[in-house]
């Protein structure tokens, strides 16, 4: 197993950090190697970006195609004019990527995410901060919850026949690349939000996106926290998925709880047994990446929170060596590699 760390930047600091962990791969964002967020990734910038970080003995081990909205994937989940385009520059860089030795690449397949607003944070362990997440609590405050649309099924159809499209030109060059897609499931797992439906919210839709393409090519990023989110007993579903070589990247996390309401937790507690996480894993013959993802914010970490900024604004603002939260998250995980054998 390649044990991972998400690199905001590839700063010096951040790959001696990365180093000194005994991580040895990163997963890095796309938008790194591109003009903006539309458009093919350059060899040249993929290039110099391997030399940098095999320089502190490293590898960029996944590419995120970049999610953000106006990206290169929404006119594809829309299924508006100009996909095909932003398909052709995906499967351009794809090529580019293999061909550097990269060999997956990670991508998210829905329209809308929850306001920073709705995602509370709350105070973990020795006052860690988490994310704390109540459907509940955000119907309250926004009065009486607005009647469906009377076509959210057909919607979601639509969105389901849209990432069919794509998967049809992407996996095929993926495949030729010698990479694989890990898709990440939608965190929290409900939906649809106004009207924009979320369609990969549960195990069934897992496998309903598998379906779609038998390649081994076409998997998931399995986020243990989202799939736990969603009630799942995880070792069994990491056999299920993992027994079938469908599983190309893991986020490894814990939660407390599940929709409509969950917490994330410090690693070493929570609903799901670690260990028999990490067993399962092991017990399929899963060698691919593992990185641990939303640590708690700890001791200098809360800081970050003078200005009473949200989460995802205090998560991009730490430094690597004020990152403590992810430092105890990959000690705890190597513990677990070794405990089964990796």
């Amino acid at each position: 197993m390649k044990l991972t760390l998400g690199a905001r930047a590839l700063s010096t600091e951040t790959l001696t950090y990365a180093a000194q962990l005994g991580v040895g791969h990163l997963k890095v964002n796309g938008n790194l190697f591109m003009d903006g967020l539309l458009g093919p990734a350059d060899r040249d910038k993929v290039l110099r970006a391997l030399e940098l970080v095999r320089s502190h003995g490293l590898e960029i081990a996944v590419v995120l195609i970049p999610q953000n909205p106006g990206g290169i994937l929404e006119r594809i989940k829309r299924g508006a004019e100009g996909r095909d385009r932003d398909i052709d520059d995906i499967c351009a860089s794809l090529e580019v990527y293999g061909g550097a030795g990269i060999r997956v690449a990670e991508y998210v397949f829905n329209l809308s995410a929850y306001s920073p607003g709705s995602v509370e944070l709350a105070s973990g362990r020795g006052g860690a901060v988490t994310r704390n997440f109540d459907f509940r609590r955000i119907q309250q405050e926004q009065g009486e919850e607005a009647p469906p649309r009377a076509d959210t099924a057909a919607r979601a159809e639509r969105m389901w026949e849209n990432l069919e499209y794509f998967l049809k030109a992407v996996v095929p060059a993926a495949e030729a690349a010698g990479m694989r897609l890990a898709c990440h499931p939608d965190d929290p797992p409900m939906g649809p939000i106004g009207e924009d439906p979320r369609i990969l919210s549960s195990v069934e839709a897992l496998e309903r996106l598998l379906a779609l393409h038998p390649s081994a090519a076409n998997g998931l990023c399995f986020c243990q926290g989202t799939v736990a989110e969603m009630g799942a007993d995880i070792p069994a579903v990491i056999r299920s998925f993992g027994g079938r070589d469908r599983i190309n990247h893991v986020h490894f996390r814990n939660v407390r709880g599940a929709v409509p309401a969950f917490s994330e937790v410090v690693i070493d507690v929570g609903d799901t047994d670690k260990l028999e996480a990490m067993r399962a894993f092991k017990d399929v013959g899963y060698t691919r990446t593992l990185m641990p993802d939303h640590a708690p914010l700890m001791i200098p970490d809360p800081g970050s929170f003078e200005g009473g900024g949200p989460w995802p604004s205090a998560m991009e603002h730490r430094g690597p060596f004020d990152d403590p939260g992810r430092a105890y998250a990959f000690g705890y995980i190597r513990a677990l590699m070794t405990a089964v054998g990796y």
